[in-house]
C-alpha cells in the first residue's frame, strides 16, 4: 500500500522515473477524463442518443488531449520563459479555434437526426446562427466555448503546471547542492596544490646541487603547478603563458624519452593574444600518449604556434604514428571536452582539423 502511495506521489510531483508507471497513469487519467466528457455530452443530448453523446465526448476529448500534450512539449523546451509563454498562448488560441469549428461541424451533423430533442435543436441554432464562425462573431458563444474548453483543460493542465513548478524547484535545490559541493571541492583543491607546490620548491632546493636532471624535472613541474594554481583561475590568459606551460610539460617528457625522442618547437611571440587557460595541453598530451608512448624506437613531435594575418591564432602539432598493427586510440574524454570548450567559447570562430597519413598524425587549430 505504501509503495502505491509513493508511486502516486511521485507521479503527481513529476519525480517518477518508471516509464511504464507513467504510461499506465496517463491511460487511467485520460480514461477517467473521457468518462467525464461522455457524462457531460449525455446531459446535452439526453438519453437514448448514444451515437450523439459519443461523438460530442470524443470531439472535446481529442481537442483537449492535443492541447495538453502540445503544452507539455513546450514546457520541456530549453528556452526563455517569454518564448514558452508565447508558444502556450498560440497553442491555446489554436485550440479555441479548433474547438469552435469542430463543435459547429459535430453539433450540426448530429442535429440532422430528427429524433434529437427540441432543446438540443434550439441550442445548436444559438451556437451556429451565423455559420461556422459564429463563435468569433458572437461574444456570448465565444465565452461559452471558452468556458467549456477551460473546464476540460483546467484539471490536467493545472497538474502539469504544478509538476513543472515542483520539478523546477527540485532542480534549483539540486543546483544549489552541486554548487556547494563544487565550492567545497575548490577549497580542497586550493589546499592540496599549495601544499604540493611548496613541497616541490623544498625538494628543488635540496637536490639542486646534487642531481641536475631531477632538479630540472622538479623545476618544470613547479612551473606547471604555478601556472595551474595561480594563472589559470581566469577566463583567459596570455597565449605565451599557455605555451610556457606546454614547454615545461615537454621538458619533463623530453627527459623521460631523451634517447629516442626529437622535439621541434617553434613558438612566435604573441603577447597580445589571449586564449582560455589549459586549452592546448590536451593536444600535446595526446601526441605523447597515442604516439611517443606507443613507439618503442625513435620518435618525433613537431609543434608550431603563430599568429596569422587578421589576428588568427594557429596551433599545429604533428607526431609519428605507431605501427599499423598497434592499438588505435586517439582522443578520449579530455579531447572531447576540449572540442566542447571550443564549440562553446568560439562558435563559428575556430577551425579544428585532424588528419593522418601512413606515418603521422596532424592537428591544426585556428582561433579568430
Amino acid at each position: 500500500m505504501s509503495n502505491i502511495i509513493s508511486q502516486i506521489t511521485a507521479i503527481l510531483l513529476g519525480t517518477n522515473k518508471n516509464k511504464t508507471v507513467t504510461i499506465i497513469a496517463h491511460l487511467i487519467f485520460w480514461i477517467c477524463i473521457y468518462q467525464w466528457f461522455l457524462f457531460q455530452a449525455q446531459w446535452v443530448t439526453g438519453d437514448g442518443h448514444e451515437k450523439a453523446f459519443y461523438l460530442i465526448g470524443l470531439q472535446k476529448y481529442l481537442t483537449i488531449i492535443c492541447c495538453f500534450y502540445s503544452i507539455s512539449a513546450v514546457l520541456r523546451l530549453k528556452t526563455s520563459n517569454l518564448k514558452i509563454a508565447v508558444y502556450i498562448i498560440i497553442i491555446l488560441a489554436l485550440t479555441l479555434f479548433s474547438y469552435g469549428t469542430t463543435v459547429y461541424l459535430v453539433y450540426n451533423y448530429i442535429n440532422q437526426d430528427p429524433s434529437m430533442p427540441s432543446y438540443f435543436r434550439f441550442f445548436v441554432k444559438n451556437i451556429s446562427h451565423s455559420g461556422i464562425w459564429t463563435f468569433i462573431r458572437d461574444k456570448d458563444v465565444l465565452y461559452f466555448h471558452f468556458e467549456q474548453l477551460g473546464l476540460g483543460i483546467f484539471p490536467p493542465l493545472m497538474i502539469k503546471i504544478f509538476r513543472v513548478a515542483f520539478q523546477s524547484k527540485l532542480d534549483k535545490l539540486k543546483l544549489e547542492k552541486d554548487n556547494l559541493e563544487l565550492e567545497l571541492n575548490f577549497l580542497r583543491s586550493q589546499i592540496n596544490p599549495h601544499f604540493l607546490f611548496n613541497t616541490l620548491n623544498s625538494v628543488y632546493s635540496l637536490i639542486e646541487d646534487k642531481d641536475e636532471v631531477a632538479a630540472s624535472i622538479v623545476f618544470s613541474l613547479s612551473n606547471m603547478m604555478r601556472y595551474a594554481l595561480y594563472d589559470s583561475n581566469t577566463s583567459e590568459v596570455e597565449v605565451n603563458k599557455e605555451l610556457n606551460f606546454i614547454k615545461s610539460y615537454i621538458d619533463i617528457q623530453n627527459i623521460r624519452h631523451s634517447k629516442r625522442l626529437i622535439i621541434e618547437m617553434d613558438f612566435t611571440d604573441m603577447q597580445d593574444f589571449r586564449i582560455p587557460p589549459l586549452l592546448l595541453i590536451n593536444f600535446v598530451e595526446n601526441a605523447f600518449k597515442h604516439g611517443v608512448d606507443k613507439i618503442a624506437k625513435d620518435s618525433w613531435i613537431r609543434i608550431n604556434a603563430t599568429i596569422e594575418p587578421e589576428n588568427k591564432f594557429c596551433f599545429q602539432i604533428s607526431n609519428l604514428k605507431p605501427l599499423k598493427n598497434g592499438p588505435k586510440s586517439v582522443g578520449g574524454i579530455g579531447f572531447s571536452n576540449t572540442k566542447r570548450r571550443l564549440n562553446i567559447l568560439y562558435p563559428e570562430r575556430h577551425l579544428l582539423e585532424i588528419t593522418e597519413d601512413e606515418l603521422t598524425y596532424n592537428l591544426l587549430l585556428k582561433i579568430w
